[in-house]
């Protein structure tokens, strides 16, 4: 996953595995180079790499002293778990405010006051496409500073990941879906968020840009799934997140009714209240259909069930 140059230096840090439990970029097929110390980063910048992940190094100083020699060079830097406290957070906005950043994260990162996240955003360059700040604690009192800053990225928004925060209202968030024209993934997940914000949301999403949206690990129902199912055929989302919630065989059944008009391809609604019968018919609804991942484990399903969600499996669904 390195892009450093240099026989040596390539070598030493393609040897650096992934922590997985803390990368939240650092994926298979994404180039991004994993650095799990300070001197990892060092040698990542040293070797020319632009999009670098840093995780789970508790030296937020020694982090700043190294993208100070370098900072200029990077396209996307993302931190997570690295206990940047105030001060760390403010300095950390001071050295990447001239740059042509594109993607930053600061995740894994609770303790911070609200003041300080919203003047850390404040610091950040319009250049910022990519915006990661999840597990982070933010509560609904920081989401509209949150919004207004985005807003002041002209429409430049791609990617905006937001989950396992505090937020319950997520009315501020409308209208920068609304008028961001290249934002095509957006993750509330893991949040606070209950059916009358989906509905909320589920109203803006029709010719929305958003092909990728997360609701997973909410307290949501049906009532707030079919807000969103309903509209699936005016959207362009093909990757869906449901899992870990309330909503059970009535929210599959709008899904059977409206699927061959989606754009629909990866599903996912494990941990759900859905039965062997819901999946059984949403499973005669996919030939024709685009789906072709469908993610319902541990969701009580008989073996039977299972075991026809294998029959199909690399045709019209899989199941992990």
């Amino acid at each position: 996953i390195c892009t450093a140059c240099g026989d040596g230096l390539t070598y030493s840090l393609q040897l650096m595995e992934v922590d997985s439990e803390n990368a939240r970029w650092s994926q298979d097929g994404v180039d991004v180079t994993w650095c799990g110390s300070a001197e990892g980063l060092f040698e990542a910048l040293a070797g020319g790499a632009q999009h670098v992940e840093v995780g789970a190094v508790e030296d937020s100083r020694a982090i700043l002293e190294t993208l100070a020699r370098a900072s200029g060079q990077l396209l996307s830097l993302s931190l997570v778990g690295c206990h940047f406290d105030a001060a760390a957070l403010t300095s950390l906005g001071q050295l990447m405010a001239p740059t042509q950043l594109q993607g930053i994260g600061v995740s894994n990162n609770p303790d911070i006051d609200s003041s300080t996240w919203v003047a850390f955003w404040n610091q950040l360059p319009r250049t910022v496409v990519k915006w990661d700040f999840g597990d982070d604690e933010l509560s609904d009192e920081v989401l509209p500073a949150l919004a207004h800053r985005l807003a002041a990225a002209q429409c430049n928004v791609h990617e905006l990941l937001l989950d396992g925060n505090d937020f319950s209202d997520l009315s501020a968030l409308l209208p920068v879906i609304t008028s961001s024209p290249q934002l095509t993934e957006l993750d509330v997940g893991d949040n606070n968020v209950l059916d009358a914000s989906v509905i909320a949301l589920a109203a803006v999403l029709p010719g929305a840009p958003l092909t990728t949206l997360g609701l997973g690990r909410n307290a949501i129902s049906d009532m707030g799934a079919l807000a969103v199912v309903n509209v699936l055929p005016q959207t362009n989302i093909h990757t869906l997140h449901l899992d870990s919630t309330q909503i059970g065989d009535t929210t599959l059944d709008a899904l059977v009714r409206v699927l061959h008009s989606t754009q629909l391809e990866e599903l996912h609604v494990d941990e759900t209240r859905i039965t062997d019968a819901g999946v059984q018919r949403l499973c005669s609804a996919l030939q024709g259909s685009r789906l072709t991942f469908l993610e319902a484990d541990n969701s009580n399903l008989s073996e039977q069930t299972k075991a026809a969600l294998e029959a199909i499996f690399g045709s019209s669904a899989s199941m992990q």
